[in-house]
């Protein structure tokens, strides 16, 4: 009897631990919206409903349809219907969410309207006395945001991005305008979906969905919302599952933008990639593009001696005194970095060019909005995509901000280099010991304290997170 007892128990249990996967209509009331119109026969209308709704319940429960449309236009008071639920569901919680939108639905019949919607997180019905099939676009597009917030909010709002990117551009060319998706970053699920009425179009289920990807930017970095529109499209993203695993949708056939094979293709690392190793990456690929952009310039030839080794070899080298006044700029506090044993040490660079590093140059560039000054001249443009090196660049000065907070992770730097137009949302903001070289103050003195803080600044915030 123990033994029955303990069974019974863990039956329960693994019952409860399918919640929300498994034997769930999905029965979380999103919106219930009347018309502001009646009807005049009543019993005319409620014959047509009945027979509308009827047909549609088989046409779930006898045929196994995810999608159903049915008409009965008998009289004067016609009835159009149409009822939608997500293709994870078992064709049991499928009528189960008919029957309960079907019982919501009727709320609306007091005083009976001619029109009305109803939509689940498992299933939408409409009815109207008009044909309406050939909605696709209606006014009323809403989001319903969730309560938590992500943790680490740069690389999950990243992902939600490129997963509803995804989801837009793989659901219109679906059969059944519909797809699921479960994406894996570090140790969190994101589970996803998409869905249109079979009455749209390609066309039309892509602008539905873009405009709810749209929509959904308000609410992140919220871990679980859902894009509502009255015409018949969803979509919807959670940590938390809401389809067995085994449901997704393989949609990476249906991501090919197609595109000129002749433009270069960037090559992303992924995998176990730490945060370090990671910001070299990046600082590789702009030291290359920059060192091409330098030797465009035609430097002066560099003599033997000035070559390592036989410059360590050579007697100290001297310099005039109105040399370096001017190369300190009288000896400005701006280029003091401190003071050392044998004196004061300033800052000066050995050639006399005012470019002193890499990055503030980039950043330079990418406040003009020159960034292709990084690229050898001599290159082809048509051997390089210019959006690209664009991307590259922002990615880039993204992980050289100033608090590592706002830096983003590597997991979210191989999403942004994979993604087309991802990097445009997200604008890197200048670290204060670059900005304040590049714009001009009204005050040009700065203090000691000022300079050195800028000094260390700059030795710590150059590696990516």
């Amino acid at each position: 009897m123990v033994k029955v007892k303990v069974l019974v128990a863990i039956t329960i249990l693994m019952v409860w631990s399918f919640e929300g996967v498994i034997g769930d209509p999905q029965l979380n009331l999103l919106t219930n919206e009347c018309s502001a119109e009646t009807i005049n026969d009543l019993s005319n209308f409620n014959r047509n409903l009945n027979a509308s709704f009827a047909e549609m319940r088989a046409q779930v429960t006898d045929h196994g349809k995810y999608f159903a449309t049915a008409q009965s236009t008998t009289g004067t008071e016609p009835v159009y219907a149409m009822f939608q639920c997500m293709n994870y569901l078992s064709t049991a919680d499928c009528a189960a969410c008919f029957d309960a939108a079907a019982a919501e639905i009727r709320h609306c019949t007091t005083p009976i309207t001619n029109g009305a919607r109803v939509v689940y997180d498992g299933c939408f019905l409409r009815y109207e006395n008009n044909d309406f099939f050939g909605d696709n676009s209606l006014p009323g597009n809403s989001v319903r945001c969730g309560n938590q917030t992500a943790v680490d909010a740069i690389t999950f709002n990243t992902t939600i991005q490129q997963i509803l990117q995804n989801l837009q551009t793989a659901t219109p060319k679906i059969k059944g305008f519909f797809a699921t998706t479960k994406t894996q970053v570090a140790d969190i699920a994101i589970y996803a979906v998409a869905q249109c009425a079979e009455t749209f179009t390609q066309d039309t289920c892509s602008n539905c969905l873009s405009i709810q990807h749209n929509n959904l930017q308000g609410c992140l970095p919220n871990t679980n919302s859902r894009a509502i529109d009255p015409a018949g499209c969803f979509t919807r993203y959670s940590e938390t599952p809401f389809f067995a695993d085994n449901q997704t949708t393989d949609i990476s056939p249906f991501l090919n933008q197609g595109g000129s094979s002749s433009k270069k293709k960037w090559v992303v690392l992924s995998g176990g990639i730490g945060g370090v190793v990671g910001g070299v990456i990046l600082v590789v690929i702009l030291l290359s593009l920059f060192s091409c952009h330098k030797r465009s310039q035609s430097p002066k030839r560099v003599t033997k001696g000035y070559m390592l080794g036989e410059t360590e070899l050579k007697a100290p080298t001297r310099y005039k005194y109105g040399d370096l006044k001017a190369a300190t700029k009288n000896f400005s506090e701006n280029n003091k970095l401190g003071e050392g044993g044998f004196g004061t040490v300033y800052k000066v660079l050995y050639d006399g060019s005012e470019e002193d590093y890499l990055l503030r140059q980039a950043w330079k560039l990418h406040d003009r909005g020159n960034f292709l000054e990084l690229v050898d001249k001599t290159l082809n443009p048509n051997s390089y995509d210019a959006n690209e090196v664009k991307k590259v660049l922002d990615i880039a000065l993204l992980c050289t901000q100033a608090s590592p907070a706002v830096r983003p992770a590597m997991s979210a730097v191989v999403v942004l280099l994979n993604s087309n137009n991802l990097v445009g949302h997200m604008r890197p903001s200048m670290p204060i010991f670059i900005e304040s070289k590049l714009k001009p103050h009204k005050d040009i003195s700065a203090s000691t304290s000022s300079s050195m803080t800028n000094a260390t600044t700059s030795n710590s915030i150059v590696p990516a997170r």
